[in-house]
C-alpha cells in the first residue's frame, strides 16, 4: 500500500513539475514577447530624444508629485499624471533605467510630523488585473475612492491631538490647528488609549455625478483652504471626512465599520460593501461612476481582510488593498502631423493628426485644433502630448496640452495669411481648398442635390471649372462625361438657374444680414443708394458691402446673373 501511494505521489510530483515548467516557459515566452515589443517601440524613437524627454519629464513628475504629496493639490489631473508617468516609465525602460521616481523632497524637518503609521498607498490595476486579484482572495470589501486630501488623524484618550498631511507617506505637515475649523472632524470621541485613523478630506457635493462632471477641481479647493498661510477665521462646513483605514482596528471589517460610525465617522459604513466576485465589483464601480454622490470620486478601492498588523505597514507596500480607477475621460496622445484647411470665408482651421487612441469605443486619430490664430496662441506642435476627450455631442476635442517637446519646430504658415473673405473667387492651384468650399456652399444655398464637395473638387481638378459660374455654361455641361448619373446632375445645375436672386447672393456670401438679403429682388437694388440707406446698415456693414461689390470677380458674376432671363423669384420651392 505504501509503495502504491509512493507511486501516486511520484506521478503527481512529475505532473506538477511539468506544469510548473510549462508555466515558467509560457511566462518566459510572454515576457520575451512583451520585451521584444518594447524594444521595437524603443528602436522607432530617436535615442537622443528619449534621453532628453525622459530626464525632463521625470523632473516635472517629481515637481507635480511633491506638490500633490505635500499640499494635496496639483496643476495637473490624476488622469494626466498617471498617463505621463506610464510614458516616463516606458522611456526609462528603453534605456534600461529604474522606473521609480525619487522620494518626495520635503521642507525643513522642524515643519514635519511623523505619521504614527505610514500611508501605504494603493496600486492601480486594470480590469484583468483586478479580476485576477479578486479570484485569489476572500472576504473582500469595496469602497468608493474618494477624491480629496489624505490625512492621518491621531486621538489620545478621545482627544484629537494631530492631523497630519500625507506628505511623503512617512512624514507630513501638521494641520491640527486647522482641524478646529472643520466641523466634520470630531475633536473628542469616546475612545481610550491612542487611535490612529487614515482618511480623506473631501469637498462636499450635492448629487455629484462623476461620469458627467469629473473631479470639478474639488481636491484643489480643499488643498487651497489647508495651505493658506493665514489661520481660518470661520468653520468650513464644505469639508467632509471619509475614513478609509483603521490600521489597528478590529479584524472583522463589519465590526470595525460599526465602531467607526459610533465614534463619529459614519460615511465608511454607509459606503462599504462586501463583494463575492468580479461581477459585483464591476457593477458597484459603475454605480459609483454614474450615481449621485456627496463627493467626487476617481474609482473604487478593494480591500482584503484581515489586513496585516499595523506594525507591518510600510510606505508603498500594500498587497491587501488596490484601486480600480474609472474609465479615462481623457486619453494621452501625441501630435504627429497638422493639416490646415481653408474654408470658404478664408478662415484657416487646424486639424491635428494624433497617435490613435480609443475613447468610449471610438478610435480617434485626428482632432480639431481650432483656428490658425488660436492654434498659434496655444503653441501646439508635432511631438507634444495632449489629453483628448469627447465633447457632449461625442466629437473629439483637445482637453489640454500636458507636455511640450523641448525642441520647438514651427511649420511655415506664412502662405496661409493670404486667404480672406474675398480671396479665391476664381481657381488657382493654391486656392483649391477655398474655391471648392465656395462652390460647395453656393450649391447648398441653391438647393443643388447630389453634388457634394467631392464632386465639385473633381470637376475643378479634371473638368476645367475655374469660375464660380462656369457650371452654368451649357457647353461646359455638355463636356462632362456621359451617363445617367451625370445627366441627373446636369438637370440639377439647370434647375439652379431659376432660383430667386437672393438665394444666389446668399450663396456668394454677400456681406448683408440675412433679413436684408431676402429683400433683394433685383441686382440693381444693390447699387441704388436710396435702397441701401433704407435698410439701415452700420458703417462697417456699408464698407463691407462696398468692398464686395467692387471686387472684379463679384462684378463679373453679378453681370452674368443679371443677364439670365430665367431668374425669377420663388419659381423653385425649397
Amino acid at each position: 500500500m505504501i509503495h502504491i501511494l509512493y507511486g501516486y505521489w511520484l506521478a503527481f510530483a512529475y505532473r506538477l513539475s511539468g506544469l510548473i515548467l510549462g508555466v515558467m516557459v509560457c511566462t518566459n515566452i510572454a515576457q520575451a514577447a512583451q520585451q521584444s515589443a518594447i524594444n521595437e517601440q524603443c528602436e522607432e524613437q530617436n535615442s537622443k530624444i528619449i534621453r532628453q524627454e525622459s530626464y525632463r519629464l521625470g523632473k516635472q513628475l517629481q515637481q507635480w508629485n511633491q506638490a500633490y504629496r505635500l499640499a494635496g493639490s496639483s496643476s495637473i489631473s490624476d488622469e494626466a499624471y498617471d498617463q505621463l508617468f506610464n510614458l516616463w516609465r516606458f522611456l526609462q525602460r528603453c534605456q534600461q533605467l529604474p522606473e521609480e521616481l525619487p522620494e518626495v523632497l520635503l521642507p525643513e524637518k522642524s515643519q514635519l510630523t511623523t505619521h504614527p503609521i505610514p500611508h501605504t498607498g494603493l496600486k492601480k490595476l486594470n480590469e484583468l488585473e483586478v479580476h485576477s486579484w479578486i479570484e485569489t482572495r476572500k472576504n473582500i470589501w469595496l469602497q468608493p475612492k474618494v477624491d480629496g486630501v489624505a490625512v492621518t488623524l491621531v486621538y489620545k484618550n478621545g482627544k484629537l491631538v494631530s492631523m497630519i498631511s500625507r506628505g511623503n507617506s512617512v512624514e507630513g505637515i501638521e494641520w491640527r490647528a486647522k482641524a478646529d475649523f472643520i466641523p466634520a472632524i470630531p475633536k473628542r470621541i469616546k475612545y481610550s488609549g491612542t487611535l490612529v485613523l487614515q482618511g480623506e478630506l473631501f469637498w462636499r457635493m450635492n448629487g455629484h455625478i462623476q461620469a458627467k462632471r469629473g473631479g470639478v477641481n474639488a481636491r484643489n479647493k480643499i488643498a487651497g483652504w489647508l495651505m493658506r498661510k493665514s489661520a481660518p477665521t470661520a468653520p468650513e462646513e464644505n469639508i467632509g471626512v471619509f475614513i478609509w483605514a483603521w490600521p489597528a482596528g478590529d479584524a472583522n471589517p463589519k465590526t470595525q465599520l460599526t465602531l467607526l460610525s459610533e465614534i463619529g465617522f459614519p460615511l465608511a459604513e454607509q459606503y462599504s460593501h462586501k463583494i463575492e466576485n468580479k461581477t459585483q465589483a464591476k457593477e458597484l464601480r459603475e454605480y459609483y461612476y454614474q450615481g449621485q454622490l456627496p463627493f467626487a470620486t476617481d474609482g473604487i478601492v478593494l480591500k482584503n481582510f484581515p489586513a496585516p498588523a499595523a506594525s507591518a505597514w510600510q510606505s508603498k507596500q500594500n498587497s491587501w488593498a488596490i484601486a480600480w480607477k474609472y474609465p479615462l475621460r481623457s486619453v494621452l496622445s501625441e501630435v504627429t502631423k497638422f493639416k490646415f484647411n481653408i474654408g470658404r470665408t478664408g478662415r484657416v482651421s487646424v486639424v491635428a493628426e494624433i497617435t490613435p487612441v480609443n475613447i468610449d469605443s471610438k478610435t480617434i486619430s485626428k482632432v480639431n485644433a481650432g483656428s490658425l490664430s488660436s492654434w498659434e496662441k496655444r503653441d501646439l506642435l508635432v511631438g507634444d502630448k495632449i489629453l483628448v476627450s469627447l465633447s457632449g455631442l461625442g466629437s473629439p476635442k483637445i482637453e489640454d496640452i500636458v507636455w511640450r517637446r523641448e525642441k520647438r519646430e514651427y511649420p511655415d504658415t506664412s502662405r496661409l495669411k493670404q486667404f480672406h473673405a474675398l480671396s479665391c473667387l476664381t481657381y488657382t492651384k493654391s486656392c483649391s481648398q477655398q474655391f471648392v468650399a465656395r462652390l460647395t456652399w453656393l450649391g447648398k444655398q441653391l438647393g443643388i442635390r447630389g453634388i457634394n464637395e467631392a464632386t465639385w473638387h473633381q470637376w475643378v481638378e479634371n473638368n476645367n471649372l475655374t469660375q464660380l459660374t462656369t457650371w452654368l455654361s451649357e457647353q461646359w455641361q455638355n463636356d462632362l462625361p456621359k451617363g445617367k448619373k451625370h445627366q441627373l446632375l446636369v438637370k440639377q445645375l439647370k434647375m439652379a438657374k431659376a432660383q430667386p436672386i437672393w438665394f444666389w447672393l446668399k450663396g456668394l456670401a454677400i456681406p448683408l444680414p440675412k433679413v436684408q438679403v431676402g429683400k433683394v429682388t433685383d441686382i440693381g437694388m444693390l447699387y441704388d443708394p436710396s435702397w441701401v440707406n433704407s435698410i439701415n446698415l452700420t458703417e462697417l456693414q456699408r464698407k463691407k458691402l462696398a468692398n464686395w461689390l467692387a471686387e472684379p470677380e463679384i462684378q463679373s458674376i453679378l453681370d452674368i446673373l443679371s443677364g439670365m432671363k430665367a431668374i425669377q423669384p420663388s419659381i423653385v420651392n425649397h
